[in-house]
């Protein structure tokens, strides 16, 4: 039952992970140099595609391009997973399947977290392997220089958390809805610019919470 929940998770949502797994790729291309004239034509104007730098990630608009990506993917599947569902009445025969609302929502979350790492760590693997190979470019390269990028990578699930949590409340107000995915703002901005010592205890402690969140409306809204 949990595989075919996570076959069906995964087979609803594979084409925004592809769209954010292309999009990323293309700013790899451009900062590596494996770029075309026509996707040079098409995407210049997206900020860090415009040129390439001379240091990676350091140098360069890769770091908030990637960031954008992973924050769009992980808002668009927290939403897709959660809100969507109840809009299209699905809802109501998933929860009547034989298992515990806690496992179905646990087996979504871990689905969707699964499946947004996996891609945008893709891009981040294929710019450092590049930038590590000697004669690629002529700069030095420490694999210290892919933290900004680690950092945005690991708030990508606290986003999604946010999001899906935003995605199945109840409330009418547009405000009220979004103020679990509003409130991960500012923990968000502790965590990326303070140490992975202090930072990380932050994210588990904060990603626990909107995990308890998100079960517990689960377990007390009438679907």
């Amino acid at each position: 039952m949990i595989r075919a929940i996570v076959n069906k998770e995964v087979r609803e949502t594979w084409a925004y992970a592809a769209l954010a797994l292309g999009l990323s790729a293309a700013c790899v291309c451009r900062q590596t140099g494996l770029w075309s004239g026509f996707l040079n034509l098409i995407l210049s104007w997206v900020p860090g595609l415009s040129e390439k730098a001379l240091l990676p990630f350091i140098q360069s608009g890769f770091g908030a391009t990637f960031g954008l990506i992973a924050f769009a993917l992980a808002m668009t599947l927290g939403f897709r997973q959660s809100a969507w569902e109840g809009s299209q009445g699905t809802a109501l025969y998933l929860l009547h399947l034989p298992l515990p609302r806690r496992t179905y929502f646990l087996t979504k979350l871990s689905t969707g977290i699964g499946l947004q790492l996996a891609t945008m760590s893709l891009p981040i693997v294929w710019y450092a392997c590049w930038a590590a190979l000697p004669g690629t470019h002529p700069a030095p390269f420490e694999w210290s220089m892919i933290d900004p990028v680690m950092r945005l990578l690991q708030l990508a699930p606290l986003v999604y958390l946010g999001a899906f949590a935003s995605g199945i409340r109840t409330a009418r107000w547009i405000g009220s809805r979004l103020l679990p995915l509003v409130a991960v703002a500012i923990p968000a901005y502790f965590i990326y610019n303070t140490s992975w010592l202090v930072g990380l205890p932050v994210l588990v402690i904060m990603s626990a919470g909107l995990i308890s969140d998100i079960l517990l409306e689960a377990s007390t809204r009438d679907f």
